[in-house]
């Protein structure tokens, strides 16, 4: 049973109380997402966030497809969670998969630019929600899917308590991140972030002019690895089953060299598996 608990929230004409409490009796076909999807290769990927600032949708594309190209976890007739799901690029691909997928985003006009067809029963509804606090009850939920989304959230940490909450033991969390010191860290003020926050944000401003879609301090803040690593470790919730570069995975070893982690990751990819509720 996937049940709603009291919400304050609201997406759409949709109350969030209004969760369907099952996952459909039958699940779309669930099909190998590699192939369906068709991965961008790195060289692809790579032309597609150069041009980001230009084209965000076709880089939000790319990245969604790969991935979705070698997903680790199970995901037909998976009861997932879309955190910060946006504009529908990764959650038609989770529900392409076989996944009935709560897409969760704070702002409701990003989940509205998904087709309504998708927003039903048999596909999982979409919410305008605070990650933070979902409306979602306990140990419910079998996967978590977060792609860049905790930088964007001023406390991180709470996210990942939250999703642990839903999540039934030996659920997986797939969880990525811009961290602050890799080189696009500051996004749109990069790379003046090196000289912090406040600092950078100014110089950007006069070099190159405001920001237009991401501030710091109103939409960006700081997230660091090794915070989020020891908040994990310390906490207890969640077995780390692998930390490492989202887009070069096979560096995983820069993850084990504390500082150095920081700056050379890029974007941090976590898996983490739930663990016994205590």
């Amino acid at each position: 049973m996937l049940e709603a608990r009291p919400a304050r929230t609201t997406s759409g004409n949709r109350s969030s109380t209004d969760l369907p409490d099952v996952i459909p009796p039958t699940p779309p076909r669930p099909g190998p997402v590699g192939e369906d999807v068709g991965a961008p290769s790195r060289r692809q990927l790579l032309t597609a966030f150069v041009r980001e600032r230009r084209e965000p949708d076709r880089f939000s594309q790319a990245l969604a497809a790969h991935s979705l190209s070698a997903f680790p976890f199970p995901l037909a007739g998976s009861r997932v969670i879309d955190l910060g799901a946006g504009r529908a690029h990764h959650r038609q691909l989770l529900r392409a998969a076989g996944a009935w997928v709560v897409a969760v985003d704070l702002d409701p006009a990003l989940l509205g630019a998904e087709p309504s067809s998708f927003d039903d029963a048999t596909t999982g509804p979409s919410l305008a929600a605070d990650a933070r606090s979902l409306p979602v009850a306990t140990a419910t939920v079998d996967g978590i899917f977060c792609s860049n989304l905790l930088e964007h959230t001023p406390r991180p940490l709470d996210v990942l308590d939250e999703a642990a909450r839903v999540l039934r033991p030996g659920g997986w969390a797939w969880v990525s991140w811009t961290n602050w010191y890799s080189p696009w860290g500051g996004h749109e003020i990069a790379p003046f972030h090196y000289l912090g926050a406040e600092r950078g944000l100014a110089v950007a401003t006069r070099v190159r002019g405001a920001p237009r879609r991401v501030l710091p301090g109103r939409n960006l803040f700081p997230t660091h690895i090794g915070t989020v690593l020891r908040h994990l470790r310390s906490a207890g919730d969640y077995r780390i089953l692998r930390a490492t570069p989202r887009y070069y995975p096979s560096q995983s070893w820069i993850l084990r060299v504390p500082g150095l982690r920081e700056v050379a990751t890029w974007n941090c990819l976590l898996l983490l598996e739930r663990t016994a509720r205590r």
